[in-house]
């Protein structure tokens, strides 16, 4: 039980660690952005040299606090009572900030971060924190209970929607509410199926706000948090303008600071991966890389195994440190298909669900790229400040090459044992079954049958994980499958029921062959199929339900926001969603293709 917590924002508000790092050349005080001549915090421009430009937020006409998120709260560390007090409804809206604030503690004024990034394959240049201003950090007051990567001992606070600032480019600095409402609904819904992610404190409403998308929408922040929000495009802005030195000071805020100088995915992996390529002796920029390649493999098999994808895996939306980040068209398949993509704008299918794994490791090797003078250098030359990498570049290309292909042999290897590991928590097998030395065998055999089957079968894919709940530790497959076709699907041909019936029999033979083993190798297991498979998703076509709902109320009715926010973020538990509108919770909990709306796409625009 988490102990209740009194601390405030102005108790907890330390200033942020990143800002030891580079600032822009014409913000590089507070004083200077606390001055703000001729509006240059607002102001769009080429910044030359920097990690960050300090930004003040954008003040805006009217700020409605809707809700903040308890549990956040709670992982936090902070007072539940703080929410309806002035002062901390002031801070996550934007209004004001701490440093502003009568007796406050002398905090900087907030910061943008300065990156760039690959987008959809193509180098963007400079962009930076469009709309987001960081305001300080947050020190943990205990290990959360939900972190499936060992992460610091800090949180980074910030608002999206605040505002331009040096790094807005052509764009406005707004988030619209409905794009606010998604985000802040699925960051905290991953968090809670256990999916390394960016959270989501706070929405407030700006209701005089507007921002021309595909038409005029009302706007919001979001006020959201997260170990680290460097990403892998920060060091794309460090190689795009031949700042070695900037490349390097950043890669060692990266081992220092958010790694701590510990590896732990890659210490873990590292004695079952059989890494060919890697030089003989790794270097601490070295670990690093691979570190960053481990924790991304692990995130992405998560978001395979639950059905989840982000639609825009662009280098700038790729976390160091491995989180789920910056939601723009995400979305939950409903029914499995490879070729699903949430993106109505990726004709390519560049980020659909059987390619996302490879668009991640497409970004990690332009990172490899990135920090290829300090891979090449090697364990005897990176820390030597008069070695020359021009005087050894071809040693350096190629040291620097066997580092990525060792990353690409790590990430598929750690990328295959997150993936069977979360579907045999999915199936309630336990991971004392797995033979670690041949993890590929346990994919052919159950899980990539056990896909197609689904991808034949076109049935919910949640709800078909808690449908074979019902029928473990399957006694006889054959009756279980004509059972499980029986109460799934309602629109096959007898033909089609045949054939499918026989395929789920197979497959639930080789399923209960691995019950009988476990019964074997760990009596002792408990089923974890209720820990695994989440009762509720926010579907796409919900949090439409519910934009729309607060959208028509002028964020002055949020029942069904507020419904929404227990459902998404207690989805195993059905005893935390509360008594009210009971209707609604039932007929949101309607699974498969709810009057055509299944697989919905969006666009970029938010």
């Amino acid at each position: 039980m988490r102990r209740a917590m009194s601390r405030t924002l102005r108790d907890v508000a330390v200033p942020s660690s990143f800002l030891r790092l580079t600032p822009d050349p014409r913000l590089n005080t507070p004083e200077a952005a606390r001055a703000n001549q001729d509006n240059l915090t607002h102001t769009p421009r080429i910044v030359p040299d920097g990690h960050y430009s300090y930004a003040l937020p954008e003040p805006r006409k009217q700020y409605v606090y809707l809700m903040s998120n308890p549990r956040a709260m709670a992982d936090l560390g902070l007072d539940p009572a703080q929410v309806s007090q002035v002062e901390f409804q002031s801070v996550v809206s934007g209004e004001a900030w701490l440093d502003q604030q009568e007796h406050a503690s002398q905090l900087p004024p907030p910061w943008a971060q300065a990156y760039a990034g690959y987008q959809f394959g193509q180098f963007a240049g400079q962009l930076g924190d469009g709309r987001v201003v960081n305001l300080f950090d947050i020190p943990k007051s205990q290990p959360s209970a939900s972190e499936a990567l060992k992460q610091r001992a800090v949180y980074e606070l910030q608002l999206k929607g605040a505002g331009k600032t040096p790094y807005s480019r052509f764009a406005d600095g707004k988030a619209v509410l409905r794009s606010s409402i998604r985000e802040y609904i699925i960051s905290e819904h991953l968090n809670a199926l256990g999916i390394p992610t960016t959270r989501a404190l706070s929405l407030t409403y700006l209701p005089q706000t507007y921002a021309q998308r595909y038409r005029a929408e009302k706007c919001a922040i979001v006020a959201r948090f997260a170990e680290s929000w460097v990403r892998l495009g920060s060091f794309d802005l460090c190689r795009s303008r031949g700042d070695r030195k900037g490349c390097r000071l950043l890669a060692n805020y990266v081992i220092d600071d958010l790694f701590q100088n510990e590896f732990s995915e890659f210490d873990k992996l590292k004695p079952l991966a059989d890494l060919k390529a890697a030089p003989s002796t790794l270097s601490t920029y070295d670990k690093m890389y691979l570190e960053v390649v481990a924790r991304n493999a692990y995130t992405a098999a998560r978001w395979q195994v639950y059905g989840f994808l982000n639609g825009v895996l662009n280098t700038d939306n790729t976390s160091i440190v491995g989180l789920s980040m910056d939601f723009g068209p995400f979305s939950i398949m409903d029914k499995f298909n490879p070729n699903y993509t949430p993106n109505s704008e990726d004709h390519d299918l560049r980020y659909s669900y059987k390619n996302s794994p490879t668009a991640i490791w497409w970004n990690l090797t332009r990172l490899g790229e990135d920090l290829a003078e300090l891979l090449g250098a090697g364990p005897e030359n990176c820390d030597n400040p008069d070695w020359s990498a021009k005087d050894h570049e071809d040693e350096v290309v190629s040291r620097a090459t066997k580092v990525i292909e060792a990353g690409g042999e790590l990430y598929q290897y750690a990328f295959t044992k997150s993936y069977v590991e979360g579907f045999f928590d999915r199936l309630g097998l336990s991971h004392k079954l797995i033979d670690y030395s041949d993890i590929d065998h346990f994919h052919q055999v159950l899980v990539a049958p056990l896909l197609q089957l689904l991808f034949r079968l076109q049935c919910d894919y949640n709800k078909f994980f808690l449908q074979l709940a019902k029928h473990y530790p399957i006694e006889d497959a054959a009756t279980v499958a004509k059972a499980l076709i029986d109460e799934i699907e309602d629109h096959l041909d007898s033909a089609e029921e045949v054939e499918l019936t026989s395929l789920a029999t197979e497959w639930l033979a080789a399923y209960r062959s691995y019950i009988v083993k476990q019964q074997d190798i760990d009596p002792d297991f408990v089923n974890r199929q209720a820990q695994a498979n989440p009762l509720f998703l926010p579907r796409g076509w919900i949090l439409d339900e519910v934009i729309e709902k607060t959208e028509e109320s002028q964020g002055t009715d949020l029942h069904y926001l507020e419904k929404l926010q227990k459902m998404s973020s207690n989805p195993y538990d059905a005893s935390q969603w509360g008594d009210e509108l009971k209707d609604v919770e039932q007929s949101w909990m309607v699974q498969g293709d709810k009057d055509g709306q299944a697989m919905l796409q969006c666009s970029c625009s938010s």
